[in-house]
């Protein structure tokens, strides 16, 4: 599928299949062809050359954490957006492609930065979603914290440790666009990408204050256990200490 918004601003989303034939002569096409095999797409990752930017992105999936939403290559030079998925992929890419509000396809580099800030557009309330699911956690810490409670936390960290990785991935890219080395961005199009970065790294932030709030959560419950067998024990200490001597006068 090819979208012409304008003679500098041509989007492409191809299968990895499609990407593999048609791309084969643009530069920078043997770094583009390392990403175009989907099990090799395990992060987000951008490499910047004079002509071109090339990378790949593994988005995590917001209903199911653990597995990823999608995962996709990209190839942009200075006319061009290809984006390369599966073909199972390709129509909720291209829904998230042409959102309510349209992207900014003044030029190639805004169509690129305005599809990523996309991907993070809602995501401070959806770190907030954790936020509550852990505070149900820590008021259950009051009376009991039942088993699958305890079983809810385990998963709630595992998640957060995808978007921690997934967050400190995007926050790499986005300093490798901000900087810019080889002058291939233009340079509002490069601030653009520090200020995405910004975002990124309050997300990352974010992150981690909720894992370090799990952690002190599983803490919280490690120590009412301990309070818990501390009782236990004391009970049994005051038991054996009445009955240890009526047990000897019995045996005597």
């Amino acid at each position: 599928m090819e979208w012409t918004f304008s003679d500098s601003v041509r989007l492409s989303l191809l299968s990895f299949s499609e990407a593999s034939k048609a791309c084969a002569a643009l530069p920078g096409f043997s770094l583009f062809r390392r990403s175009l095999q989907p099990e090799r797409i395990e992060y987000c990752r951008a490499e910047l050359l004079p002509d071109c930017l090339v990378g790949s992105l593994a988005v995590p999936d917001k209903t199911h954490p653990l597995h990823l939403a999608f995962s996709l290559a990209f190839y942009l030079d200075r006319g061009q957006l290809i984006l390369a998925a599966d073909e199972q992929t390709l129509p909720a890419l291209q829904s998230l492609l042409f959102p309510e509000e349209p992207l900014d396809t003044s030029d190639v580099f805004h169509l690129f930065f305005s599809f990523l800030e996309s991907l993070i557009q809602e995501d401070m309330l959806y770190l907030q979603n954790f936020e509550k699911r852990l505070a149900t956690i820590e008021e259950s810490l009051l009376d009991t914290l039942p088993k699958e409670l305890q079983r809810t936390l385990i998963t709630i960290r595992r998640e957060l440790l995808v978007f921690h990785a997934y967050y400190q991935q995007l926050l790499d890219m986005c300093e490798i666009l901000s900087e810019d080395e080889n002058h291939f961005l233009p340079p509002e199009c490069a601030r653009q990408f520090s200020r995405l970065g910004n975002r990124v790294d309050r997300l990352y932030d974010h992150t981690q204050m909720l894992r370090e709030y799990a952690l002190q959560i599983r803490e919280m419950q490690q120590a009412q256990i301990d309070l818990r067998q501390n009782d236990t024990m004391r009970i049994l200490t005051v038991v054996s200490t009445i009955f240890f001597p009526l047990s000897l006068i019995a045996e005597i």
